[in-house]
């Protein structure tokens, strides 16, 4: 079994106007959700390089993520390269300790051509219907990013021409889901918009089961991050948030701090939106250790 990136590259293009961003773990490898496809940055990787040769439908049997991704590419027959060797099909791959912390502090995606453009499941589309994959410039995304730490792989199959760029061997350390202060958090999941609240001139999500009671201003979730979704959590063309009871929201793959914890109530509070909330943790995953 050998990589083509010929091949690799039309697939990922088979799927521009196809698919919406999740990160659920059983949707997230391009199943079908309700009329659309399913994929986040890593599962679309993994989805388009079984297509192209490069290993079997048994990698997506078991867990992968950007956290897995390195070694697995490796064992494929890639090397890291530097940005000065990038051909058309190679992987990108950001993220600290080579994505280990997955969720939104890392992303991996294909090179369209010689390192200037990048196809991908972009978790910023915010769960857009159909628009998660998109063609950009990789610099461009980088910057959006926050410009994290990068890492180029290129196929060599058994006999590599290009010398391999050095790199850490600081081996991931995994996610212990002991949420503590500097904890990164995603809150995966689809939520019942119960109630729509204004307080200060501004627009409040609630959902019962992640606020901690007395529900108040200390854990109304801003809506202007959120995004509204039906029940199937495809998201509403109107974004309006008007239907207390009946409407759904989710984080949309968003990434956030732990700035305090409280052991009592079991819940941490996080910045959404520029605005401390406090949330019970039982939803939260931990995607970077504190």
């Amino acid at each position: 079994m050998g990589y083509n990136a010929d091949t690799a590259l039309q697939v990922a293009k088979s799927y521009l106007g196809r698919a919406t961003y999740s990160m659920e773990w059983n949707e997230r490898d391009g199943q079908d959700i309700g009329g659309t496809l399913g994929f986040d940055c890593s599962g679309f990787v993994y989805h388009v390089l079984e297509h192209a040769g490069a290993w079997n439908a048994n990698y997506l049997q078991r867990a992968h993520y950007t956290g897995t991704l390195k070694a697995d590419l490796e064992a494929a027959g890639f090397v890291e390269v530097d940005g000065d060797h990038i051909s058309a099909g190679d992987i990108f791959l950001w993220g600290k300790d080579y994505g280990s912390g997955a969720g939104g502090v890392s992303h991996t995606g294909l090179f369209v051509d010689d390192g200037i453009n990048i196809i991908d499941s972009s978790w910023y589309t915010a769960g857009a219907v159909n628009g998660a994959i998109n063609i950009h410039g990789h610099d461009a995304y980088w910057l959006l990013d926050n410009q994290p730490e990068y890492h180029f792989f290129h196929y060599a199959g058994g006999s590599s021409q290009i010398v391999p760029s050095k790199s850490s061997n600081v081996s991931p350390s995994a996610p212990d889901q002991d949420l503590e202060k500097g904890s990164k958090v995603k809150i995966p999941g689809t939520f019942l918009l119960d109630d729509l609240v204004q307080y200060q001139g501004n627009w409040y999500a609630v959902n019962n089961g992640l606020s901690v009671l007395p529900v108040d201003y200390n854990n109304y979730i801003p809506v202007g991050p959120l995004t509204e979704t039906d029940k199937n959590s495809i998201a509403t063309k109107d974004q309006d948030f008007s239907n207390a009871g009946t409407s759904y929201f989710t984080f949309a793959g968003q990434v956030f701090t732990v700035s305090d914890v409280d052991a009592n109530t079991d819940s941490v509070e996080v910045q959404v939106g520029s605005e401390p909330v406090w949330l019970k943790a039982g939803p939260m995953t931990e995607v970077q250790n504190g």
